[in-house]
């Protein structure tokens, strides 16, 4: 009895061995390859902007969107600002809140934005028409 016993154990284990190499041994599923992401589209890149000089002024032109004159700070839908940023909406804080005095949400401006290496401020702001 141990003989038979021992033979269907060896029997077992090769067999289990063989049901794993051969589980191993599959090329990926179909399922498997329908999930793989296509490529990005160009459009979807990130665009690429050069690094700011810290300390430069960059001329800027949007519209005002939001004021917080308590917290001194404004939100601005901005063209792009060459050698900065793409055009966007944001969020910039000003280097004395007097400057928000001069404007009004749904203004055209022109403005003035310098970066300081931490965070960029605006300089300058004034309405245009």
């Amino acid at each position: 009895m141990k003989t038979n016993s021992r033979a269907q154990h060896v029997m077992l284990i090769v067999l289990l061995v063989l049901v794993t190499s051969s589980a191993c041994n599959r090329g990926p599923s179909s399922s498997t390859a329908a999930t793989q992401p296509s490529p990005t589209p160009a459009a979807l890149k990130p665009i690429e902007v050069p690094s700011p000089i810290i300390g430069k002024p960059y001329p800027g032109k949007g519209v005002v969107k939001l004021i917080n004159k308590q917290e001194g700070w404004i939100e601005i839908d901005h063209e792009e600002i060459e050698g900065l940023m793409p055009a966007m909406i944001m969020e910039w804080f000003v280097e004395k809140k007097s400057l928000l005095n001069k404007v009004k949400v749904g203004d055209k401006v022109k403005f003035t934005v310098v970066e300081t290496g931490k965070a960029e401020i605006i300089t300058a702001l004034e309405r245009i028409e």
